[in-house]
């Protein structure tokens, strides 16, 4: 029988605003005595912190990072968990980026976490980390990980309409059980049914202002990857329905994230949109992390000899 990752509620942030979250403390691999450093688990859209924690097929981040010697802090966003209740007109992606790097650096404080800070966003979560990639504070991170982000949506999107029922509310409700199971998963096979029990418990109202932000990235990602110099891995998922996939998108991706000192794209294979729940997951995640190892090693490698 395996050990058991020590994985704890959590909270981090500011006066103005303290999110909720999973924490996973390192078990392995560390590094004279510190942790390998911290990774920021952002969920997506309509779910919460425990996307990142599933007990399915070795899937959960929070476990295996904290296995391969890193923090794990995986935050409920703004408008999620302790938070739902927060100014609405508060919980736009710009202001999300905003409150996401003050909790980051709340806890970082706090912590003796190594000096390499990591962001890990899925979706929603996964724009969220390419805009804090933009941002003037990006300095202080290292490099990240994106998988289901939007660069192109499909015709069939119907964005007009729900942007403009949007609008009128400041959380949409949860997916029904149908519309969840037809975007967010791929055919039956690339999941278990225990994962398929798992992610239904994640569920939350998203809130109204992120998603009609969130319609609007694809007129903006031109300028937003332009700024970016970190270490970008970016992946898109073989049975992704929200948006389009293909090479076709991840060669575009690559044009728009030239000045990243390093950008790897990859197609997942046999996974929908909710890649952390599918069989695959393990894999997924191993490779987000072992992207973060080489971003540290180069640092290393770049930084001057005394």
């Amino acid at each position: 029988m395996k050990d058991v990752t020590p994985i704890e509620p959590v909270r981090a942030g500011t006066k103005e605003l303290q999110l909720s979250g999973l924490l996973a403390t390192p078990t392995g691999s560390l590094v004279n005595g510190r942790s390998r450093g911290v990774i920021l688990a952002l969920h997506g859209g309509g779910y919460s912190a425990g996307y990142w924690n599933c007990p399915a097929d070795g899937a959960s981040l929070l476990d295996l990072g904290a296995r391969l010697g890193f923090h794990v802090l995986a935050l409920d966003r703004p408008g999620y968990g302790i938070s739902r209740d927060f100014a609405p007109a508060r919980l736009g992606l710009s202001a999300q980026v905003d409150l996401l790097f003050d909790a980051l650096e709340d806890w970082c404080g706090r912590h003796a976490c190594g000096d390499s800070r990591f962001v890990i966003g899925h979706s929603i979560g996964g724009i969220l980390a390419l805009l804090m990639a933009a941002d003037p504070r990006a300095k202080g991170l290292s490099g990240i990980d994106v998988l289901g982000v939007p660069i192109r949506f499909p015709e069939s999107a119907g964005g007009s309409e729900v942007t403009s029922w949007a609008t009128n509310q400041s959380h949409l409700p949860v997916l029904p059980e149908d519309l969840r199971k037809a975007l967010c998963f791929g055919p039956p096979g690339t999941y278990s049914a225990e994962a398929d029990e798992y992610d239904r418990s994640l569920l939350r109202p998203m809130p109204a202002a992120e998603h009609v932000d969130a319609l609007g990235m694809p007129d903006a990602w031109e300028t937003v990857m332009s700024r970016i110099d970190l270490p970008v891995q970016f992946t898109l998922a073989e049975f992704e329905v929200m948006q389009v996939t293909g090479e076709a998108v991840l060669e575009t991706v690559r044009a728009r994230l030239r000045n990243s000192r390093l950008c790897s794209t990859r197609l997942q294979l046999a996974s929908g949109h909710n890649a952390s729940v599918h069989r695959i997951a393990r894999a997924y995640h191993l490779r987000a992390i072992a992207f973060f190892e080489e971003c540290m090693a180069l640092q290393k490698a770049a930084a001057p000899t005394l």
